[in-house]
């Protein structure tokens, strides 16, 4: 009898509850909707404020912002140049396009724990743009945040005082860094491409201006997505001086050209009926079927144009076949006339075959493979060495990723030695380069590996950290006694002659 008592309370009260609720809720929307309207309908503003309207302080219009930029525009004198030293690496992959220096200066076998020795260390604004080096003077690509200004300095090789600097204001956004590409040098000539693609020609020991030209301004199809310039994350194509002329590939209304290094003069355009865009690859010379010819993997393609004779700047074969978003990998000749390319972000790679019927060139790709698949490169440009082919695998490989591995040329699918999955570098996207029967790699933090190389597989001798930096990203260099590496915002000269540091 309680239980039922106590039963019948608990669903009187529950009712109570409910309609309690129900009420309250009521009351709360009817005082919510009154106050609405009341506010919608009156005028709540003390009756002496005045709404201020555009144009009410007599400020003067702004002026619409300028996206001109007059490239080149200012010089720095900062110091004399100090004492020549040896060593060469004129261009993006040295002088015979291969990151390979060939140079007969004797190299140390080892060094103390702490590595070779650092001769000089600057400052650099964050980016990847690696050195070049001509005459004892190291030129590089720079971007100066609080300047907003792209900036070519010129350092001393032997004792890395700044010597001048020729820069421009350009104001653009980070976006992983800004500078990314390595100037081309001569005894003449030094060209260079900044990260929103404008192109300087100087005198390499004066720094005097001779001529400029604005890719994007003077290339770019307006209202194209395919006939925009400047790819994302900024430029990152090298430029080329062959025979005192200036090759660049800046996509758009010409997929290729060539300039007078003397005097500016557009001498040959290539055609672009496919609309291929700028990447970040640069353009590589090579001989295929006897005929000398530059070949460039562009955003859409990958094509071959006259490096020679009378039809200099035309376009001898091209293919679509092989297209990733994004490629950074620039071509590698193999053998019987073909030559590797090499996607981004899990594209992995490609063999393409060039052919030649007595009159006409074509390109047809003969095998593609994915990241997982065989080799591949995100970032770096893999390096061949005899009858094989080097690289740092990227992080999308599966179980090979970051490691260090080896292919044959006639198979680029096999791996033929991997450093093994305990030895991994980085996010597989830091430089390496070769010199004699030693490779040195960094992996994204600025550690330095030094590896000597038996065939086909390398053996590692020594590890070294060289800066507490990251992103250590840009090509390497190596001129003489000297390799100049990089991280983000560092650049450092290191001496690893065999004959010891003066």
């Amino acid at each position: 009898m309680m239980f039922c008592i106590f039963g019948m309370v608990k669903r009187f009260w529950r009712m109570i509850s409910r309609r309690n609720n129900i009420i309250i809720i009521t009351f709360a929307a009817i005082v919510f909707a009154a106050l609405l309207v009341w506010w919608l309908t009156d005028d709540h503003y003390p009756s002496d404020i005045a709404i201020r309207l555009p144009g009410m302080d007599n400020r003067p219009k702004p002026e619409p912002r300028s996206d001109s930029v007059v490239i080149g525009e200012f010089f720095d004198t900062l110091n004399n140049f100090d004492e020549y030293v040896s060593g060469s690496w004129p261009r993006f992959r040295g002088e015979w396009f291969d990151n390979i220096c060939r140079d007969t200066t004797p190299l140390a076998e080892s060094w103390d724990p702490s590595g070779p020795p650092v001769v000089w260390k600057v400052t650099l604004g964050e980016g990847y743009a690696g050195p070049a080096v001509f005459n004892g003077r190291v030129y590089l690509m720079d971007y100066n945040e609080r300047r907003k200004a792209d900036m070519l300095r010129c350092f001393s090789l032997k004792s890395g005082t700044e010597l001048w600097r020729r820069w421009y204001n350009v104001d653009i956004k980070r976006n992983h860094g800004y500078s990314r590409t390595i100037p081309a040098v001569t005894d003449k000539y030094l060209v260079t491409i900044g990260p929103r693609s404008h192109v300087m020609c100087l005198d390499p020991v004066s720094g005097d201006l001779k001529w400029t030209i604005d890719m994007e301004k003077d290339y770019e199809i307006p209202g194209k997505v395919k006939g925009r310039i400047t790819p994302d994350f900024y430029s990152g194509q090298c430029p080329l001086i062959d025979d005192n002329v200036a090759v660049l590939a800046p996509g758009g209304k010409a997929l290729m050209i060539g300039v007078d290094c003397e005097t500016g003069n557009i001498l040959w355009k290539t055609p672009n009926p496919d609309t291929l865009r700028m990447s970040h690859t640069s353009i590589m010379p090579m001989v295929i079927h006897g005929k000398k010819m530059y070949v460039y993997n562009a955003i859409g393609g990958v094509c071959g144009v006259s490096a020679e004779g009378e039809d200099k700047g035309k376009l001898l074969w091209q293919t679509t076949q092989w297209s990733p978003a994004t490629v950074a990998a620039s071509p590698l000749l193999l053998r019987n006339n073909e030559i590797a390319v090499f996607g981004s972000y899990g594209a992995g790679g490609a063999k393409i075959r060039i052919s030649f019927n007595g009159s006409d060139y074509s390109a047809s790709v003969i095998e593609s493979h994915k990241a997982m698949e065989g080799i591949s490169s995100d970032q770096q440009t893999p390096i061949i060495t005899g009858d094989y082919i080097w690289s740092v695998l990227p992080e999308n490989a599966g179980p090979l990723k970051r490691q260090l591995v080896s292919y044959h040329l006639s198979d680029l699918r096999q791996t033929v030695w991997t450093s093994g999955k305990d030895n991994r570098y980085g996010r597989g996207l830091g430089p390496y380069i070769v010199k004699g029967d030693k490779l040195f790699l960094l992996d994204d933090d600025a550690n330095l590996f030094f590896f000597k190389l038996e065939g086909p597989s390398a053996s590692l001798i020594a590890r070294y950290v060289i800066t507490d930096g990251i992103e250590a990203w840009g090509p390497m260099a190596i001129a003489g006694n000297y390799l100049i590496m990089r991280d983000s915002k560092n650049l450092v000269c290191l001496f690893i002659g065999k004959n010891g540091l003066s």
